[in-house]
């Protein structure tokens, strides 16, 4: 399970080589804890923006560094944030009710087809990112919430997101110093292969 992290940040640019023929799709970002960072009334900022400005809310110490215990905060606030229901579970469908608001208005293009009234209908032509579906996430990239789901019950617990949040800590603690400092969080950004 190495590598969570990436798929998070793999949500917000697995977009980025899919163009239509006018301009990029919207990207969808979401923090290590699964925190909507864009869309909505929250805008569009960069990446390395988003990111920023999130470690600099969850860095409650302002020391420049992200603790273990400030990360689970954090995991811990969010989720309780995503749990609409109170019922101390996360599923795919509490947490497309959850993102909605965030969501990027995602234009999607039809594909062509001798049937013009295809797309309409919803058949075929539905891109990468749908609207609805999956809640803003590809649809063929993990769900960076539902990833705390080892157990495939397609269902997320508090102790299975604090788990998972702990991985995901380690994952980002590059130089293994028990802090995640903004350079470590802004790997995340870097383009892969760089």
């Amino acid at each position: 399970m190495r590598g969570a992290p990436a798929v998070v940040l793999l949500v917000a640019l697995a977009a980025c080589s899919f163009f239509d023929s006018e301009k990029p799709r919207p990207v969808q970002l979401y923090s290590p804890n699964g925190e909507p960072l864009n869309g909505g009334r929250l805008g569009t900022p960069t990446c390395a923006d988003a990111m920023t400005g999130w470690f600099d809310r969850v860095d409650a110490g302002h020391d420049g560094a992200i603790s273990l215990p400030e990360f689970l905060a954090d995991a811990r606030r969010q989720f309780a944030a995503m749990d609409l229901n109170h019922d101390g579970v996360l599923t795919p469908s509490v947490l497309a009710r959850y993102r909605a608001p965030y969501l990027l208005a995602m234009r999607v293009p039809r594909e062509r087809s001798d049937d013009s009234d295809q797309g309409r209908r919803g058949g075929g032509g539905g891109g990468l990112f749908r609207r609805g579906d999956n809640g803003g996430i590809p649809q063929d990239v993990a769900d960076p919430v539902m990833l705390a789901d080892v157990r495939l019950r397609n269902q997320v617990t508090l102790d299975d997101f604090m788990a998972y949040a702990r991985r995901n800590f380690a994952d980002l603690d590059r130089n293994h110093d028990g802090r995640v400092d903004k350079a470590e969080l802004l790997h995340l950004c870097a383009k892969p292969g760089s």
